[in-house]
C-alpha cells in the first residue's frame, strides 16, 4: 500500500503547471498593453486626434481604420495626428461657426483615407531613385545658379530698377507667381481640381458640391497655408537643423576655430561700418548711397571723376617736387666731370663734393660759385649715367679706397712702400680664418652633420617604414573586410536601372560650395583622374549603395520621423492653433546653427583643401550655401517647381503632354 501511494505524490505537479499556465494567461496580455502604451508614447496627443477625427469610434470603442493598404501602425498614428491638427486649424475654425455635425469631418477623413491608399499604390510605381538622385539635384542646382545670377545683376546696367525677385522670376518663370496672390490661388485651384479628378471616386467627383468644397479646402486652406509656411527662410533653417541633428559639435578645436573667425567677421563689419560712416559726407555734404551688401555704391559719375582728377593732380605734384636732377632732360657737366675723373657718384638732389685733388683756391670753387641756380636746357641730347643703385652703393667704399690708394701711391717717391701694401703684409686675418675653418671641419662638423642626417633623413625614413610595415601587416584583414562588404552589396542589394547616379550629387555640391572656383587644380584632378578611377573599380557597388540609400529614406521609421519633424515645426505647441512667430534673434541663431551643422557634415581634409586655413572662408562657404534659401519669393519658385515635378511622377495624367 505504501508503495502504491508513491505515484500519487507527484499529483501536485499538474497543479503547479495549472498555476503557471494561469499566471502566463494573466501576464500574456501585458506585452500587448506595453506595445500599445509604447505606440501612444510616440504620440503625446493621441486622445485629442482620436476625438477630432473619429468621435464615433471613441464613443463605441471601435478600432480606428488603417490609413494605408498595408498595416503600418506607427505611420498611421503619426499621419492621423498631423491630419487632426490640419482639420482643427483649417476646417473646424470656420465649420463650427454654423454647424456642430461631426459627419462632415468624418466624410473628409474618409476621402483622405481613400486618396492615401490610391497614392500608396501609385507611389510603388514611381522611380524614386531617378527622382531623388537625378531630377531633384538638377532642380536645386538650377535654383542656386539662377539666384546667384540674379543677385549679381541687381542694381547694374543689365537690370536697372529691378529687384532680385523680378530678375529671378525672369530666369524661372512660373504661372503661379506671374501676377502675385491672384495667380497663385488660381494655380492651386486648378491643380487641386486635377488631383481630385484623378484620385476621387467618380461618384463623389461628379457631385459639384463635394468637388468644390474639397477643392477649396485643399487649395486655399491646406496647400496655400503649407506653401506660405514652408517657404519662410526660418523654416528652411529649421529643416536643415532637423535633418542634420546627428552632427553635433565633437571637435572642440574646430569649434574654437569657427568662433574666432566669427569674432573676426564681426570686428571687420564694425570697422567697415565706421569707414562708411566717415564717407557719408564728401564734396559739400553729398551723401554716398550704401547697398544692402555693405558695399559703397557711388551713384554720381561727376563725383567719381572729380575724385580721380584730384588724386591725379596730387600725384603729379608730388612727382614734380621729388624729381631728381638726372631725370631732367639736360646736361649736368659737374656731375659728368666727377664721374669721368673716377670720383664717387653724388646723391640725387645734393651738391656734388669737391674732387680730392682740388685745393680750396682751385678752379672748382670758382666754377661752383659761377654756376647759375637754374638749369638752362640744351639743344644737345642729355648725357646721363645713372649708377645710383644698391650694387653701386656696396661698391663705392672699395672704389673710394682704391682711388685714394692709387692717388697716394702716385704722389709717393720711388722706393717708398704704400700704406695699403704695409696693411696687407701685416694683417693675419686670412691665415687665422683658414686655421679656424680647418679646426671646425675636423672637430665640430662631423657631429653636426651626423645629427642632421639622423634627424632629417634616418628618423623620418624609419617612421615611414614603420607605417608601411603596419599597413602591410593589416592589409590582408582589410582586404578580407572589403571583399565581404562587396560580396554583401552584390548579393543583397538590387542593381538600379540607371548608372552613374552620383553625377547629379557631385554637380550640386560643386555649385553649392563653389568647389571649382575655390581650388580648381584639385577639382580638375578629381574629375579627370580621381573619380573615374574609383568608378572603374567599384561603380556597380556605388550605384547599388545609393539606390539602397533612397529606399532607406522612404522606410517607415524615416517617414514617421519626417511627419514628426513637420508637425513640430508647424505646431511647436500642440495646444496652440497656430505657430508663434519667432523673433529676429531666434531666427539668426537658427541660421548660424544651420551653417555650423553644414560645415560639420564635410570631412576635415576636404574643408582644409577647399576652404583653406582661414576660418572666415569656412563661415563664408556655409553662408553662401544657405543664402539662396533666404528669400521667400525665390523659395516659392522652388516649391512650385518641385511640386510639379513630384505630381508629374505620381499623377502623370495631370500632365498629358508628357505621355
Amino acid at each position: 500500500m505504501t508503495k502504491g501511494m508513491h505515484p500519487r505524490k507527484p499529483q501536485p505537479q499538474p497543479l503547479q503547471q495549472q498555476q503557471q499556465q494561469q499566471q502566463q494567461q494573466r501576464t500574456s496580455p501585458q506585452p500587448r498593453r506595453s506595445k500599445q502604451s509604447k505606440q501612444k508614447s510616440h504620440l503625446p496627443g493621441a486622445a485629442p486626434y482620436l476625438r477630432i477625427l473619429f468621435p464615433r469610434h471613441v464613443q463605441l470603442r471601435e478600432p480606428v481604420p488603417q490609413l494605408l493598404n498595408h498595416p503600418h501602425p506607427d505611420l498611421d498614428a503619426e499621419a492621423y495626428h498631423f491630419l487632426a491638427l490640419l482639420v482643427r486649424d483649417f476646417i473646424q475654425t470656420w465649420y463650427t461657426t454654423f454647424s456642430n455635425d461631426p459627419q462632415f469631418v468624418a466624410s473628409i477623413v474618409h476621402v483622405v483615407i481613400d486618396i492615401a491608399r490610391k497614392l500608396e499604390r501609385r507611389s510603388q510605381e514611381v522611380d524614386w531613385v531617378g527622382l531623388l538622385l537625378q531630377d531633384v539635384p538638377e532642380v536645386l542646382k538650377r535654383h542656386f545658379m539662377d539666384y546667384r545670377q540674379a543677385a549679381q545683376k541687381v542694381e547694374t546696367a543689365y537690370a536697372p530698377n529691378q529687384t532680385i525677385e523680378s530678375i529671378f522670376h525672369g530666369l524661372q518663370p512660373h504661372f503661379a507667381l506671374r501676377d502675385g496672390e491672384e495667380s497663385e490661388i488660381e494655380y492651386l485651384r486648378q491643380l487641386s481640381d486635377e488631383i481630385l479628378r484623378v484620385l476621387l471616386p467618380e461618384g463623389e467627383y461628379q457631385s459639384d458640391c463635394v468637388r468644390w468644397l474639397v477643392r477649396e479646402i485643399l487649395c486655399c486652406l491646406i496647400l496655400r497655408g503649407l506653401v506660405e509656411i514652408l517657404t519662410e527662410p526660418d523654416m528652411v533653417n529649421y529643416i536643415v537643423n532637423v535633418l542634420l541633428v546627428d552632427f553635433e559639435p565633437t571637435d572642440e578645436k574646430y569649434e574654437e576655430f569657427l568662433r574666432k573667425a566669427a569674432d573676426k567677421i564681426e570686428t571687420s563689419d564694425d570697422n567697415f561700418a565706421a569707414f562708411l560712416a566717415s564717407l557719408e559726407t564728401y564734396k559739400g555734404g553729398s551723401r554716398l548711397h550704401i547697398h544692402r551688401s555693405s558695399t559703397p555704391n557711388i551713384q554720381s559719375t561727376d563725383e567719381m571723376v572729380t575724385m580721380l582728377q584730384d588724386a591725379q593732380s596730387t600725384v603729379l605734384e608730388r612727382q614734380r617736387h621729388t624729381q631728381s636732377p638726372l631725370a631732367r632732360a639736360e646736361r649736368n657737366d659737374s656731375l659728368l666731370a666727377q664721374r669721368i675723373s673716377g670720383s664717387t657718384a653724388p646723391r640725387y638732389g645734393r651738391t656734388p663734393p669737391p674732387p680730392p685733388y682740388a685745393s680750396s683756391n682751385g678752379p672748382s670753387s670758382d666754377t661752383r660759385h659761377n654756376t647759375p641756380s637754374h638749369h638752362v636746357p640744351s639743344l644737345e641730347s642729355p648725357l646721363q649715367i645713372p649708377i645710383d643703385n644698391k650694387k653701386d652703393e656696396r661698391r663705392r667704399p672699395a672704389l673710394r679706397a682704391s682711388s685714394s690708394s692709387s692717388a697716394s701711391t702716385t704722389n709717393l717717391p720711388t722706393g717708398q712702400p704704400s700704406r695699403l701694401g704695409r696693411m696687407n703684409s701685416s694683417n693675419p686675418t686670412t691665415t687665422s680664418r683658414i686655421r679656424s675653418g680647418a679646426v671646425w671641419a675636423v672637430t665640430v662638423a662631423p657631429t653636426k652633420y651626423t645629427s642632421y642626417m639622423i634627424n632629417n633623413f634616418l628618423i623620418p625614413f624609419g617612421a615611414m617604414m614603420a607605417v608601411f610595415l603596419n599597413f602591410m601587416l593589416t592589409l590582408p584583414n582589410k582586404v578580407h573586410q572589403v571583399s565581404q562588404a562587396m560580396n554583401w552589396i552584390y548579393t543583397e542589394l538590387e542593381a538600379p536601372e540607371q548608372t552613374e547616379l552620383e553625377t547629379g550629387i557631385f554637380k550640386l555640391v560643386k555649385e553649392v560650395f563653389y568647389l571649382e572656383e575655390r581650388n580648381p587644380v584639385v577639382w580638375r584632378q578629381w574629375e579627370i583622374m580621381g573619380w573615374p578611377l574609383i568608378r572603374t573599380l567599384g561603380g556597380g557597388a556605388i550605384d547599388r549603395l545609393l539606390a539602397h540609400g533612397v529606399h532607406w529614406i522612404f522606410a517607415e521609421p524615416q517617414l514617421v520621423m519626417y511627419i514628426q519633424a513637420g508637425r513640430r515645426a508647424l505646431w511647436p505647441d500642440p495646444s496652440a492653433s497656430l505657430p508663434r512667430p519667432r523673433g529676429v534673434d531666434e531666427m539668426e541663431k537658427a541660421r548660424k546653427e544651420a551653417e555650423r551643422r553644414i560645415l560639420r557634415t564635410i570631412p576635415a581634409p576636404l574643408r582644409d583643401i577647399f576652404f583653406g586655413e582661414d576660418g572666415v572662408h569656412h563661415l563664408m562657404a556655409a553662408q553662401e550655401s544657405l543664402e539662396p534659401f533666404q528669400n521667400k519669393v525665390c523659395n516659392k519658385h522652388l516649391i512650385y517647381i518641385a511640386l510639379d515635378l513630384l505630381l508629374s511622377k505620381v499623377l502623370p495624367e495631370i500632365y498629358p503632354e508628357q505621355k
